[in-house]
């Protein structure tokens, strides 16, 4: 899957349903005025419509998935007791 491309991009005020609402920047580094994506958005069968594009979608599961994946391989660390003796 590549990366949308931004052709279909929209300011959020002129976003309509069924366009991703992935935010990919801001006019003018303005934070009022983000652009979303615009790509369709994707949907799983017999599913409700994502707010995502594929692209998207799978970007943010698999990050979340790959993390999870990650911690649970990672050892276990052991907390460090310090004993504090008066001379």
């Amino acid at each position: 899957m590549k990366e949308p491309d931004g052709v279909k991009k929209v300011l959020l005020v002129d976003h309509m349903e069924g366009q991703c609402r992935c935010i990919i920047g801001f006019k003018d580094g303005d934070a009022r005025a983000p652009y979303m994506c615009g790509e369709p958005v994707y949907q799983k069968r017999d599913k409700k419509l994502s707010s995502w594009c594929a692209y998207h979608y799978r970007q943010m599961h698999t990050t979340t998935a790959e993390q999870n994946r990650v911690s649970d391989q990672s050892p276990k660390i052991t907390r460090a007791t310090f004993t504090i003796r008066n001379p």
